[in-house]
């Protein structure tokens, strides 16, 4: 095995372009660490770790500490485990994922991730020419007016597939008006799909997705709070439109509880939440047994989280039959152009709805390079101001 020499770790806070809403709250930085591994060779790989705002302080702290810790050690010693990491939550998977990103661009986890998924045939693997993987706009929560126009711009930029952030509303109607304004806008011929992040109870749920059915949605994100397979399984049993699990995604194991309850019709995993690559890919393989479709997605990570999950989802199997979909969904992996900068030398390349990164020379299975001017740039050190706003409960 190739022997890791050094670790360099940055922490950076880069702002939106613009406040981005949510259910839960005002998106205003992004806080990261960037961990890069060196071999013996000199080769640089390059991870992301980063947590969720609405786990508050404590696990913001807790990465720090393992972070530093991982950045004092002595590389001979080995790399911690992902049973290690384990043992610290949230954070410790965050750290995991920054790991195995790392290692998979200096080509030490292609087995691993590429042989888990080895087995299933893709009959259209939307990388395999390189022209990118399949991506999502991604909406703000907005007014109708202010959505169908934003919507209209993303079809303009050659997206195929919208993702409406939607579960503030206080009323039915108010999202029905924005929801038929989007598609009013944009034709029958776009997917849409929207994310609540978890703001409703099961009775509103029902309501709002019978309302919402006619609008022919390609699916709704995580509808329920908490941790509920039964609940989601429920739901799923008396509304049309299909339903996809995202924060309830947090490991392989409740994965594999949310897919033994039949109670989802795609999972969108995120590599950092549940773990990093190999942990990500086993979930895909499962999920691909069930014939159930995977969207790999961020948590708004800068260009090199982006590029793990790109290789991931480049290498996903092609899963078109089972549950109510009926198609190979497309990525949530296009949120690079929300923040100010995506911290490459080199940006990742969005055309046409797809997204690649750049390649080239000096670049590992990842096929990036980290600025360092930038990191030096958006050092958290430098940085002032709240990363997040909480809606009032």
């Amino acid at each position: 095995m190739t022997a890791i020499t050094r670790i360099h770790a940055d922490k950076v806070m880069i702002p939106f372009q613009r406040p981005f809403a949510t259910s839960t709250g005002m998106w205003l930085a992004r806080e990261a660490w960037i961990i890069r591994l060196v071999d013996a060779d000199g080769r640089t790989g390059a991870g992301e770790a980063v947590v969720e705002p609405q786990d508050g302080a404590a696990a913001s702290s807790v990465l720090d500490h393992l972070v530093r810790d991982l950045e004092r050690s002595d590389p001979a010693d080995g790399l911690p485990s992902a049973a290690e990491l384990e043992l610290h939550g949230s954070p410790g998977r965050a750290l995991r994922a920054a790991i195995d990103a790392a290692r998979f661009d200096l080509g030490l986890l292609d087995g691993v991730v590429s042989g888990a998924l080895a087995r299933h045939d893709s009959e259209d693997d939307d990388a395999a020419d390189g022209d990118g993987v399949g991506v999502n706009a991604t909406l703000a929560s907005m007014g109708p007016q202010a959505s169908a126009e934003a919507a209209r711009q993303s079809v303009s930029a050659g997206f195929t597939t919208l993702k409406l952030k939607a579960g503030a509303e206080r009323e039915t109607q108010v999202l029905v008006d924005r929801v038929r304004a989007v598609r009013e806008a944009v034709g029958p011929g776009v997917r849409l799909r929207l994310d609540v992040n978890g703001a409703w109870d099961l009775e509103t749920a029902t309501d709002r997705l019978e309302a919402l059915a006619r609008f022919a949605l390609e699916y709704v994100e995580q509808p329920l709070a908490g941790d509920d397979p039964a609940a989601m399984a429920e739901l799923r049993r008396r509304v049309r439109v299909p339903l996809a699990a995202d924060e309830t995604v947090t490991s392989v194991r409740a994965a594999r509880l949310l897919l033994d309850a039949g109670a989802v019709d795609v999972l969108v995993v995120k590599p950092v939440r549940v773990g990093g690559l190999v942990a990500a890919a086993e979930v895909a393989e499962l999920a691909a047994d069930r014939g159930v479709p995977v969207v790999i997605s961020t948590l708004f990570e800068t260009g090199v989280g982006i590029a793990a999950g790109l290789a991931l989802a480049a290498a996903l199997p092609e899963v078109r039959l089972g549950g109510r979909l009926g198609h190979s969904p497309d990525h949530g992996l296009a949120t690079a152009g929300l923040l100010e900068h995506d911290l490459l030398e080199e940006g990742l390349v969005l055309d046409g709805g797809l997204l690649r990164t750049p390649g080239g020379a000096r670049t590992g299975r990842l096929g990036i390079r980290v600025s360092e001017r930038t990191l030096v740039r958006y050092s958290a050190d430098r940085a002032v101001g709240p990363v997040w706003e909480a809606w009032d409960a």
